[in-house]
């Protein structure tokens, strides 16, 4: 999956088409809010597949390929949707960043877990 599939999710969220005249500067911004993006989203997906990979470091462009597991990849078209309309449409903003919530919260749910005894931190 590429950068640009989850650019394209996310221009469909926010119903702008992903290579309309008007979208040079929501290409632009996309680029370096998905490296924000990827980098808080990191850890989770340390947690979920127990593996750190080699994560990019700078911005570049969108025809990369997205570093995360495929799991992540809706969470972070909600999270690019409403990070793009947070200054144009309060209402949108909110109902895409309820819905990246819930999807993480879905995600993270979906984790297994291991349960262990109680460890003794204070001797």
């Amino acid at each position: 999956m590429l950068l640009s599939d989850i650019y394209n999710t996310a221009s469909s969220l926010i119903s702008e088409q992903p290579d309309g005249a008007d979208n040079a500067d929501l290409k632009e911004r996309a680029v370096y809010l998905l490296y924000q993006i990827i980098s808080e989203l990191t850890p989770l997906d340390i947690a979920a597949t127990g593996e750190e990979r080699e994560y990019p470091s700078s911005p570049q462009s969108l025809t990369e390929t997205f570093p995360l597991c495929d799991g992540l990849a809706h969470i972070c078209a909600y999270k690019l949707a409403y990070l793009l309309v947070a200054d144009e449409d309060a209402t949108l903003y909110t109902v895409l960043r309820a819905e990246y919530e819930n999807a993480k919260k879905a995600f993270i749910n979906g984790m297994s877990a291991e349960i262990s005894g109680t460890v003794n931190v204070y001797p």
